[in-house]
């Protein structure tokens, strides 16, 4: 019998239950440095890139902010907007979505105040926590930015460098394996590409077991829920096996070969993997475990990690984020 995806006994507010949590990876230290050495150099623009679901969007929601603070000894003026809602029509429409962006709703038609203008009051307003007067917005899902969409941060940007503040738009995009987009017609404009896109760094997947078990090993020790319990996530999800002895991270050899068993068949890419593939073959051995009791340890096998990978799309995912004889030259633009 398959025992219930979410057990009984499982609270169903837990993070991996909700699949509401980030775990710590190299990747996410990565970009913090990369983005640390560009804010020190005061850079207008950057584009991170990398194929989908590898983890992008969960490092800028969980990891970035924080990682920043640290690097830069202090509060960073950082805005995250993600572009999943469809294009702006006009200039105003955009600067809506990146005001709600900071926190902040329109506040009221004052005589002649915009929205355009409450968003450079807004950016301005944040720009003075910093005595260096900088703001940095970041666009994850830039890959679906429009020509005009551009166009008009190239504006915003001019008018904040009249107000005597520094804008650096760091875009997020997806891309596959073998694209670079500092090599591609992004916009059209090179205009925009000067001010936004002379510099690029490719975010990574998973690419050893040393990484793999690093990772896991924030289900055992680096993760806690409820807050300020002191209980990891597997010792939440499963308590009978933690007791006992499992540990998510001991299982490294068979999630990795799993993850490689699972690989589309004469695949010739770089071995990265995805979080996906990971967080949800762990969560899905992670609930099976708990709902098995002292028969635990069926739930943990090679073909129990196998079976998990293979129910998150990792072949199909796989094989689409590396496509054998693409290159830059047909490789996909900004539209």
């Amino acid at each position: 019998m398959i025992p219930p995806l979410v057990p009984s006994q499982v609270d169903s507010r837990h993070p991996v239950v909700l699949k509401d949590y980030g775990l710590f990876t190299p990747a996410a230290a990565e970009m913090a440095d990369v983005v640390f050495v560009w804010l020190y150099n005061r850079i207008k623009g950057a584009i991170i890139y990398g194929p989908s679901q590898f983890g992008k969007t969960h490092v800028l929601t969980y990891w970035l902010r924080k990682l920043l603070s640290e690097r830069m000894g202090g509060p960073v003026p950082l805005v995250i907007w993600s572009h999943q809602d469809g294009g702006s029509s006009s200039p105003g429409m955009l600067h809506g979505k990146l005001l709600a962006a900071t926190g902040q709703g329109p506040v009221g038609q004052r005589r002649g105040t915009t929205i355009s203008n409450q968003l450079v009051e807004r950016f301005v307003q944040i720009a003075c926590l910093s005595s260096d007067r900088y703001v940095v917005l970041v666009i994850d899902e830039a890959q679906s930015m429009s020509e005009r969409e551009w166009r008009w941060l190239v504006q915003l940007h001019a008018t904040l460098e009249g107000e005597k503040v520094q804008l650096c738009v760091i875009s997020v995009a997806a891309f596959q394996f073998n694209d670079r987009p500092r090599t591609l017609a992004l916009t059209g404009s090179a205009h925009v590409s000067a001010r936004f896109m002379l510099h690029d760094w490719p975010f990574r997947g998973i690419r050893t077991p040393e990484e793999l078990k690093f990772v896991l090993q924030g289900y055992d020790e680096d993760s806690e829920w409820p807050e300020g319990s002191g209980i990891s996530y597997t010792a939440g999800l499963a308590p009978q096996a933690f007791a006992e002895g499992f540990r998510v991270k001991n299982y490294t050899h068979e999630l990795w070969s799993s993850l490689n068993t699972l690989l589309p068949a004469n695949y010739s890419g770089p071995i990265e993997f995805p979080m996906q593939s990971i967080t949800i073959g762990a969560r899905q051995v992670l609930l099976k475990t708990a709902a098995a009791g002292s028969a635990w340890e069926q739930c943990t096998s090679f073909d129990a990690w196998k079976q998990a990978v293979s129910d998150t799309g990792h072949t199909r995912l796989m094989s689409l984020v590396f496509i054998p004889g693409r290159s830059s030259k047909n490789a996909q633009t900004y539209h």
